[in-house]
């Protein structure tokens, strides 16, 4: 069946093989590979799902099983990903930019890795005031602790959420968790600095990652706007149009 007009599902292809009905959608959100895993977990955990199957590198996923549309809709938003709006399906332009420009823009354009990009900015700034002003304790800790702590608690609130999010609705460890639970933990013996370190780090190997894909995928589109929209065969006498709309 065609795509239905509501912008929800405006991204969706509902089929019938054997009984099963097969519906492929497309994802706003992921930005790793653990994504599509986690979403695939907890996809085939819903009533009525027979399979399900997500793909990084084009953001699709196809559920097969008797289940309502409203139901994926409503687990994708509790794991922290949506479903592709009429928006979001308009054509995109290729980037712009490439090399380290187009990466830090990249970086810019993504809301959880500006924040990392500004925590960033401001720890360093606050390491300057810090060391400048020779503020050694406020209230009797240490201020370079607070610091890094509030840096760890701000850039790594998404990990944080996407980690135990993870875990409570797809039944999966993920790295995320893994990172929460390094971060936190190192908070709590007071190596706020290795904390934020390692939160940091992180951030940045999954922003690359995650601009990679987006470059696989620009260079998909960047062939798929080569495609004739129309092409004529003559068989024959008679000519015959094909289009590829």
């Amino acid at each position: 069946t065609p795509p239905c007009a509501s912008c929800s599902c405006s991204a969706a292809r509902a089929a019938t093989a054997g009984g099963d009905n097969i519906r492929k959608l497309k994802i706003v959100g992921m930005d790793c590979g653990s994504c599509a895993l986690t979403i695939e977990s907890s996809m085939r955990q819903l009533p009525g799902v027979r399979d399900a199957s997500v793909s990084f590198t084009t953001e699709t996923m196809e559920v097969t099983g008797d289940v309502a549309q409203d139901v994926i809709e409503s687990r994708l938003r509790e794991l922290g990903y949506r479903l592709a709006s009429a928006a979001d399906n308009k054509p995109q332009m290729v980037m712009q930019q490439r090399g380290l420009a187009g990466f830090l823009s990249f970086l810019w354009e993504q809301p959880t890795l500006r924040t990392a990009v500004l925590v960033t900015a401001a720890v360093a700034v606050g390491l300057i005031i810090i060391t400048v002003a020779d503020t050694g304790t406020v209230g009797g800790i240490p201020a370079l602790s607070i610091l890094f702590a509030a840096g760890v608690l701000i850039a790594g609130a998404p990990v944080f959420i996407k980690g135990f999010r993870s875990l409570i609705f797809a039944r999966r460890i993920t790295i995320d968790l893994l990172m929460a639970i390094a971060a936190l933990g190192a908070i709590g013996i007071g190596e706020t600095g290795e904390a934020l370190t390692v939160i940091l780090l992180f951030m940045l190997g999954e922003a690359l990652e995650a601009y990679s894909a987006e470059r696989a995928r620009d260079s998909l589109r960047t062939l798929m706007a080569l495609q004739p929209q129309e092409a004529e065969a003559e068989p024959g006498i008679l000519p015959v149009r094909m289009s590829f709309h």
